[in-house]
């Protein structure tokens, strides 16, 4: 399976010029690409109507060269009236039709709580037979959230962040091991050569953590669009020895037997 990262120079206030790059970027997907990840809030920092940031990335699907590749938008402020999330979604060529995806804890340290609310949506997808989530930026936290993926099913998930330069080797390491404790792929796209609203900087370190949590391939800090080749059988190869997916599930088996609940 191949995966697209795209690494992208963020102008945090010129909307114009992103989405302009975004489209040189999309024209540089390989043909045979399976998935392109885009970092969370690449059009900018502002708020706009979910309808405006669907818009806009169709727009951008009609340039891609790949016909099977599946678009993970990456989450953006969106919404309507008083009501706004960080929220991306999934679509293709095939479906274009949107599934949202959400931030389900806006992060406190940067003050995102007084404008965006919890999110909603956190579904699976299923492309090419290939069952994937989201888990956006700093729900890569949460192990619960990355796990309720897993458990029903992920084989990988996306993360879709913009994170500072002085946390990227920390979240490469929460990659690690989101990746090894639920022995599936994550794969994280970050905006670069770019800029926080309070001034720090943002340098990328996209990468892809392995299920077996010995191995990590990194963009480094440069622009760009970067391919992986990954291979499913080794998730199947990894859980004959880490059956920490099965105990879990077995385990909520049990407690359902004990409990007589029925959901």
């Amino acid at each position: 399976m191949k995966i697209t990262i795209i690494q992208f120079p963020r102008k945090l206030h010129d909307p114009a010029l992103n989405i302009r790059l975004m489209g040189e970027y999309f024209q540089q997907v390989p043909e045979d690409s399976d998935a392109v990840l885009l970092p969370e809030t690449w059009l900018g920092g502002e708020k706009i109507p979910i309808e405006q940031y669907e818009e806009t990335v169709f727009s951008l699907l009609a340039k891609l060269k790949a016909p099977q590749c599946l678009l993970v938008a990456g989450a953006h402020y969106t919404g309507s009236t008083n009501h706004f999330f960080s929220r991306g979604f999934f679509c293709s060529k095939k479906d274009p039709r949107p599934v949202y995806y959400d931030k389900q804890f806006p992060s406190n340290a940067i003050g995102e709580r007084k404008h965006i609310e919890k999110g909603v949506f956190l579904p699976l997808i299923e492309h090419n037979g290939i069952k994937m989530g989201a888990a956006v930026c700093v729900d890569l936290f949460y192990p619960e959230v990355v796990r309720s993926l897993a458990i029903r099913g992920s084989l990988i998930i996306f993360n879709p962040a913009s994170i500072p330069e002085h946390r990227a080797i920390m979240w490469q390491q929460l990659g690690v091991a989101r990746a090894s404790e639920n022995t599936v792929y994550v794969v994280m796209a970050n905006n670069t050569a770019s800029r926080y609203p309070d001034g720090r900087a943002v340098e990328g370190g996209s990468f892809i953590a392995f299920p077996d949590g010995a191995t990590l391939l990194s963009c480094g800090k440069e622009p760009g669009v970067f391919n992986f080749i990954i291979s499913l059988d080794l998730i199947d190869t990894v859980r004959q020895r880490w059956r920490y997916l099965e105990d879990i599930r077995e385990n909520q088996e049990k407690i359902k037997q004990l409990y007589n609940i029925t959901s």
